[in-house]
């Protein structure tokens, strides 16, 4: 299979298009799994690459929310692993084993983590990625994917899934279910945090200061719509949550925008011992209310994409209550135009390329 070429999309130039090229399929290593990508989503850290914010070696193979089935198996791969097995893969792979950041992950989990190696590779951001018809994939960053999960709609789960269940997440354990809790920024990741925030059982917002966020929250199953959506740029935002809370305040709010405006008012939000998890990063620095958070004693928590364990969790959690992201198809001709798609005030949800 090395010797064959595939179809690739690549940046060969920062803020330029995307360009469709062939390239050799990627070599299956000893510890390498092979994936037949079937789909890849495009995230606002993929515009990012390729404004050169993350330099990288060019050209690139950008996306790294990839889903696909695996077609080879490296020779000193372990686990249950299966050519033809349905899987999602995280960017992170290839931990080195020995850095400082692998140390101290064997030291508490008696195991190494990707996310935290310094010599980690990084699909999609460093490394080639998704916008391919094969790539290597880590089989420690590898998720097997519900039958009930199609291919498109696993591929978000690869990055906005697991960063914003990563986030909720991090409410545990100072908020518990019942508990309300506010998604603030509905688009890719925030229409499946109001999701995932119902199917945790807590008394979920949704907040949104665009008509087309606030609407995109209740285009979801009726189990899993919020209890609460709110304009934030309405004189009466606050007023309408603290009547949801009786007085009290959110117990736990997930940021899901780079605005800091935006984050500063969220925090303003929560009630006494509240925890905050933002999730964007701006390019500015973060400005929070140093009183809010000393006489609330208020905590804010930083949060990366979950790890393979959450993830796998996660798509059980998909599977079990149906969870989706609105997603726009495109085929693979079409990745030269994906930045002016993504652009358009129009979208919403998630794009996803068809790849196979």
């Amino acid at each position: 299979m090395s010797s064959q070429k595939m179809r690739t999309a690549q940046i060969v130039e920062y803020n330029k298009p995307y360009q469709l090229c062939e390239r050799p399929t990627p070599v299956c290593g000893d510890n390498d799994l092979l994936i037949q990508v079937h789909a890849a989503g495009f995230c606002h850290s993929d515009l990012q690459v390729l404004h050169g914010q993350f330099p990288a070696h060019l050209p690139l193979t950008p996306s790294h929310e990839p889903a696909g089935k695996i077609v080879q198996i490296g020779a000193q791969v372990q686990g249950s692993w299966k050519v033809g097995d349905r899987v999602g893969v995280l960017n992170f792979k290839n931990s080195c084993k020995s850095c400082v950041g692998c140390r101290q992950q064997l030291r508490r989990r008696h195991r190494t983590d990707p996310r935290f190696c310094q010599s980690r590779e990084m699909a999609g951001f460093k490394h080639d990625g998704a916008f391919a018809q094969y790539m290597l994939a880590d089989p420690d960053t590898t998720v097997h994917l519900p039958e009930k999960v199609s291919f498109e709609q696993g591929a978000p789960l690869m990055c906005a899934g697991a960063t914003v269940w990563g986030a909720l997440q991090k409410l545990k354990p100072d908020v518990q279910p019942g508990e309300a809790v506010a998604i603030v920024g509905i688009g890719g990741l925030g229409q499946l945090g109001v999701q995932f925030a119902k199917a945790m059982n807590f008394r979920t917002v949704a907040i949104d200061n665009r008509d087309e966020g606030r609407k995109l929250s209740m285009e979801v199953s009726e189990k899993l719509k919020p209890d609460l959506v709110v304009d934030s740029s309405a004189p009466d935002a606050s007023d309408k949550i603290l009547e949801f809370t009786s007085g009290e305040g959110l117990a736990g709010i997930v940021v899901c925008t780079d605005s800091i405006q935006a984050n500063a008012w969220s925090l303003e939000q929560l009630g006494n011992g509240g925890v905050m998890v933002p999730v964007g990063l701006p390019k500015e620095k973060w400005q929070f209310d140093s009183s809010a958070l000393v006489f609330r004693e208020l905590v804010i928590k930083g949060v990366y994409v979950a790890g393979t364990e959450d993830v796998q969790e996660m798509l059980k959690v998909v599977a079990e209550h149906d969870i989706t992201s609105h997603i726009t198809m495109l085929e693979f001709d079409d990745i030269p135009g994906i930045v002016e798609k993504y652009t358009d005030k129009a979208m919403k949800g998630r794009l996803v390329v068809k790849i196979a």
